[in-house]
């Protein structure tokens, strides 16, 4: 079993970089685990959106 995360700032980057983890992989997925986290930083909204994906 192995872990793999990533993260990004805008959510069709996030799109993007699984798309590319997939094609280039092949995972066997067991898991897929979607967040959303909003702060604000100097009265801007900033937005991380993260995967966490388990897989073989």
């Amino acid at each position: 079993m192995k872990i793999k995360i990533i993260e990004k700032s805008h959510e069709l980057d996030l799109e993007d970089a699984l798309n590319e983890f997939i094609e280039k992989e092949n995972p066997k997925i067991q898991d897929i685990q979607y967040q959303v986290a909003l702060t604000s930083c100097h009265g801007n909204l900033e937005y991380s959106f993260s995967c966490l994906i388990v897989y073989s």
